[in-house]
């Protein structure tokens, strides 16, 4: 399997150029043709597609540019290559095998890991970290005074951005996968939301919430690459085999696995035509070799998931919204049922109980109970017949019912706290009484279940 890797590892590579040093900056250069490697030294250029040819600077790199090239950002902008100091503020322009500064402006140090991108006219920088805050600010080169002029914007702006994944198309800029940091305390949090700016009026909405199988928790922090190829936006992360190409237009994800084009190139890289330009470094020895691989065969070979790139704002609240009613359904429906169950009472021979209460019944109090276990209305008739003894009155008999009832009701009321039994007249006719069970109360008897 090792074998086939490295074997597909040099098939692809159409040309490679080995360096000394890890700065260094890829640029697409003016035509598709053809791209440019710039270092300390000097620039090389891959002339068609075949080879390299290194060249010296015309001039010397300008004092201001006192940093390592592979901090520069880089934007192709009207055929032109331009080259932004880390953080914002300087902006250089390489041409005719030089490097020169056109800005009159200073080291912003306000946008570092701010997006650099060209649409139209104009070249623009947004987002970004700087002076403990992340920004979601956009600024724009003004060709004419040589300096940046701030954007501004409507909508629904994100809460800063830092370290995002961009995509342009048409007016159209999307970002999503980016960080916050609150300033009192500076730490990070992962906006897991699509956003997209419209380029004409420059107002920002939320699209929704981006599928969280793109890139799982333990790669929070690692480095990506994105580039545009084929109208579509493909990135990657670091330590992960897998690239992934979306189309906003579908809102689909195509998840692609390479061990080689994606997991072992890295660092500033370009896309020409169908060709990834990276770099790869010989773990022996260290030294850096820029490679071109050919990435279309791959991307048309790979496997589609079907996945979707997010969710609809409106599709999530409407899930919520779904899931929400259903809870208050099962919350009622539960409530209702523990409820019957709570107020359940069980009956045996001689003592009535729920839950860890009970009171011991005799067997006068045990059959009056008896009855209301089979129906909730009972005659009064049928529980003078529980008390009728032969040689006694009826006084007799509605006495000690009475003064049974009442005893019971007591006891049970002093225990459990509600009273179990009420009597009532017939409307119909006052001499015909019934007594009636608490409509809170069940009772279940033991010879039942």
């Amino acid at each position: 399997m090792r074998f086939c890797l490295l074997f597909l590892f040099f098939s692809i590579s159409l040309f490679c150029q080995k360096l000394d040093s890890s700065d260094f900056l890829i640029l697409e250069g003016e035509s598709p043709n053809y791209y440019y490697v710039l270092t300390n030294e000097g620039y090389y250029v891959s002339e068609n597609s075949d080879s390299f040819t290194f060249k010296e600077y015309s001039d010397s790199i300008p004092k201001s540019l006192n940093v390592k090239l592979n901090t520069l950002l880089p934007v192709t902008h009207k055929a032109k290559n331009y080259l932004l100091y880390p953080g914002g503020g300087l902006l250089y322009l390489f041409e005719n095998g030089s490097i020169k500064r056109v800005d009159r402006s200073f080291p912003h140090r306000n946008q570092y890991g701010a997006y650099l991108f060209s649409h139209k006219d104009n070249i623009y920088l947004i987002g970004g970290y700087g002076f403990w805050q992340t920004k979601s600010i956009i600024t724009k080169f003004n060709f004419n005074s040589g300096d940046w002029e701030i954007v501004n914007a409507l909508g629904q702006s994100p809460d800063g951005i830092d370290q995002g994944t961009f995509f342009v198309k048409n007016d159209n800029l999307y970002v999503f996968d980016f960080l916050t940091r609150i300033s009192n305390n500076q730490k990070e949090k992962r906006n897991d939301n699509l956003y997209v700016l419209n380029l004409e009026n420059f107002v920002w909405k939320k699209l929704g919430v981006t599928n969280p199988l793109i890139r799982s928790e333990n790669q929070f922090k690692g480095a990506k690459r994105f580039f545009t190829f084929d109208n579509k936006l493909l990135f990657s992360y670091d330590d992960d085999p897998e690239f992934y190409l979306a189309d906003f237009d579908n809102n689909t994800v195509k998840k692609i696995k390479d061990e080689v084009l994606f997991y072992k190139s890295g660092g500033p890289s370009i896309v020409k035509k169908s060709n990834l330009v990276s770099a790869v470094q010989n773990s022996l020895t260290g030294r850096i070799t820029i490679k071109s691989f050919n990435i279309s065969s791959l991307i048309s070979e790979g496997e589609d998931d079907g996945l979707y790139l997010y969710r609809d704002t409106e599709e999530f609240y409407s899930y919520i919204y779904f899931a929400i009613s259903f809870l208050v359904i099962l919350i009622v429906v539960l409530m209702a049922y523990y409820k019957r169950i709570a107020q359940s009472y069980l009956l045996d021979e001689n003592v009535i109980s729920i839950s860890d209460l009970s009171v011991e019944v005799n067997e006068k109090e045990q059959k009056i109970l008896s009855l209301f276990s089979k129906k909730r209305r009972v005659p009064n008739y049928e529980i003078m017949d529980l008390f009728f003894e032969i040689g006694k009155t009826k006084d007799f008999a509605v006495k000690k019912k009475n003064k049974t009832i009442a005893g019971l009701n007591e006891k049970l009321l002093s225990s459990f706290k509600i009273e179990f039994i009420n009597k009532r007249k017939a409307q119909s006719d006052s001499r015909q009484l019934a007594y009636f069970l608490n409509k809170k109360i069940r009772i279940i008897e033991d010879s039942v279940i």
